[in-house]
Formats: C-alpha cells, sequence, structure tokens
C-alpha cells in the first residue's frame, strides 16, 4: 500500500480512524480505489445543500426576497445542472438520472419531497441571517497538524459568538444518539475550532446540525475557554492517527456498506448486506 498520513485532517477522516483503522489507511492509500456508487439519497442530499448555499447567498437571493423566493425553482435549476464531481464539469444527464431514481417517476417523487423539505424547513427558519461563510473549505493550524473541513453555514450571531451549522437530510435518529454525536464525534469540535481561529473576536461558538427535514436543530455552545480543551481532544486523536502502526480493521456495522470492503482483511466476517428485492410488476 502506498499510505501517507494525510496533509489535512478532515472531520470525517478522523472520525474514520476512530471508527475503524484500516479505512482510514484506505482513504490514505493512493493505490487503492473506493468503490463508491451514487444514490438516489446522496444526490439529493447534494442537491438540497447547493440550494441552500444559493438561498443564504445574498447577493443570488436578497434578504427581502427570501419569504417568497421559489424554492422549487431553485432545486429545479440545480437538479439538472448537477456534477457528476465536486471537481469535474460534466452533469448527470436525464438518461443517467432515470437509471438512478429507478424511473422517471420516482425521481420526481424525490424531487417533490425535496421541495417539500426546504419549504418546510424555510418557514421555522431565521430568514434575517447574512451568513460569514457558505459551503466553503476552511483550515487551520493545530499542534503541528492541518485541519480543515467543508462547512455548510457560519453565521455571525449576538454577543460576539459565530453559530456553525451542518445540514442533515437524511432521517433523524434517535434524541439520544444525535447528542452523543455532536459531544463525541469529532466534526462539530474541529467546525468549532476553526471558526474559533477565523474569527477571534467570538467569546462563543455555537455548533450545530439541522435536520432539513424535519425542522430540528440540535446544538451545543462551547465559551472561547472550552475551546483549548477541544482543541487537546482533537490532538490526542490526530496524534493516535499519526503514530498508528497495525491499523487493523475494526468490524461494525456500517461494514456492510464500506467502499474498501473489497480489500479488507476482515471482510469474511462482515455480514452480507440484504439482497435488493426485485418485485413483481403485474
Amino acid at each position: 500500500m502506498a499510505y501517507k498520513f494525510p496533509e489535512k485532517i478532515y472531520p470525517n477522516s478522523i472520525n474514520t480512524y476512530i471508527q475503524c483503522p484500516f479505512k482510514f489507511k484506505c482513504y490514505a492509500d493512493k493505490d487503492i480505489k473506493a468503490e463508491f456508487v451514487e444514490s438516489a439519497e446522496s444526490f439529493v442530499g447534494k442537491v438540497m445543500h447547493i440550494v441552500l448555499k444559493d438561498f443564504f447567498d445574498i447577493e443570488k437571493v436578497p434578504i427581502a426576497e427570501r419569504k417568497n423566493q421559489d424554492l422549487g425553482k431553485m432545486l429545479r435549476d440545480s437538479w439538472a445542472r448537477m456534477p457528476k464531481t465536486d471537481w469535474g464539469k460534466e452533469l448527470w444527464t436525464a438518461e443517467e438520472r432515470t437509471e438512478l431514481f429507478g424511473s422517471r417517476e420516482q425521481e420526481r417523487a424525490y424531487g417533490l419531497q425535496s421541495i417539500a423539505m426546504l419549504q418546510n424547513y424555510i418557514l421555522s427558519a431565521d430568514l434575517s441571517v447574512v451568513p460569514l461563510s457558505l459551503e466553503d473549505w476552511l483550515d487551520c493550524d493545530l499542534g503541528g497538524f492541518k485541519i480543515a473541513g467543508r462547512i455548510d453555514r457560519i453565521d455571525q450571531g449576538p454577543d460576539n459568538s459565530v453559530s456553525v451549522w451542518d445540514y442533515k437530510t437524511g432521517k433523524l435518529p434517535f434524541h439520544d444518539s444525535i447528542v452523543k454525536k455532536i459531544k463525541e464525534d469529532l466534526q462539530m469540535p474541529i467546525y468549532a475550532i476553526i471558526a474559533s481561529k477565523l474569527y477571534p473576536f467570538a467569546e462563543k461558538i455555537r455548533g450545530g446540525l439541522i435536520y432539513i427535514k424535519y425542522s430540528k436543530v440540535y446544538d451545543i455552545t462551547w465559551e472561547k475557554k472550552d475551546i483549548k480543551e477541544l482543541e487537546e481532544n482533537v490532538l490526542a486523536q490526530i496524534k493516535k492517527a499519526k503514530d498508528e502502526k497495525e491499523f487493523s480493521p475494526k468490524v461494525n456495522k456500517l461494514c456492510p456498506w464500506c467502499e474498501y470492503m473489497n480489500v479488507c482483511p476482515a471482510k469474511s466476517s462482515i455480514a452480507v448486506k440484504d439482497q435488493k428485492i426485485e418485485e413483481v410488476n403485474w
């Protein structure tokens, strides 16, 4: 394997190390090709992120126009112009989308559901915010390492506070698991650290998950004095990953969906995903 410790540490990569050191190593090995397959859900999630980015961009949708903005048109425009990759210019064709969703009727159903989800979220959202950042790749130095992330939205709040938001377009987990995710998952702590470095005036950093479909917000607020503890915890995990020698696989409930299962030493002990049922059409 051509493994090389990554130059930038993203929340997803360090969380992957905690979940499974072998998968982390695969991420950082340029000779191993991931078997990622786009799904209807991942396509929809990407489109909704684009729409929300444009909606809160005051140059595209002025604050005074947000309340009456046609979210359906915004989503359809982005849907038809969805790039296949973050770095390429090739777009999904209508035929490819039909294959992805299974039928034109199914694609339409997903689209209408997405519009309804966005409209429901906007009804309860603060439409007066002027974001400091939207879907930007941001980074900062931390103890000799560089941590980075693509943060969905950063707002400036009252009392010299900054709010860091991550949109979730999937199902709502059990409440206890959401609270645990914010506290123990390293995504929000890393985002909070980056925000504290980029906006040193902030006395408080609020990190939150926004579940679009349910208009639910789960968040936690760190005082400026708490950020040092976050830095120490994140740095400890990064150093542990940097010093790792074994990179042994850690079998867990997400293994059947792993894009590296074909090269995993533990694949024989991983339960196979349920076979897709092809229903009769008569």
